[in-house]
């Protein structure tokens, strides 16, 4: 073979080699996405990925809006995420109150997350829709037991049903 045949088929290789490489790559960056734009890479948590510190965590979207300011809209989107919780847990963990007892729970589960919820990451897809993920630092278990804590505080009996 000749020198000049072999420097040939290296350089072939490598481009080969490199084209696998940079396709690995661009696979690895488009595997997760915005909901909103398909085809647009997302950071790892608009798909569910882990965020260390927050064991509890939720995303939720505002949209995009000429008229309202990005703090605003994280204010939003953190107050809706607020409102879910506290139906959910309601429902969930103290399912069993009734009447005066549940108005007085929701009120306690949103004032405590409203000092305890924080905003973990923000990010805006190119559709203009801002992504909001907020969290808890603290396991379930715990903040169920600092939740009844404050029911019991405020008066609602929270026994397990």
């Amino acid at each position: 073979m000749s020198i000049a045949f072999r420097r040939l088929s290296t350089l072939a290789a490598t481009f080969a080699l490199a084209g696998c490489v940079t396709n690995g790559m661009d696979a690895e960056l488009t595997r997760c996405t915005f909901p909103d734009s398909s085809r647009t890479p997302a950071p790892a948590f608009i798909c569910g990925e882990t965020v260390d510190g927050f064991h509890l965590t939720r995303l939720t979207s505002v949209p995009p809006s000429d008229t309202t300011s990005t703090q605003d809209r994280i204010e939003t989107g953190r107050l809706e995420i607020q409102q879910a919780m506290a139906l959910e847990w309601l429902e969930d963990w103290f399912g069993h109150l009734n009447g005066d007892d549940t108005d007085t729970a929701r009120e306690v589960i949103l004032t405590w997350l409203d000092e305890e919820l924080r905003v973990v990451r923000t990010r805006t897809s190119p559709t203009g829709t801002l992504w909001l993920l907020t969290g808890l630092p603290d396991p379930e278990d715990t903040v169920q037991a600092r939740v009844r804590a404050r029911l019991v505080a405020a008066g609602v009996d929270p026994a397990v049903r």
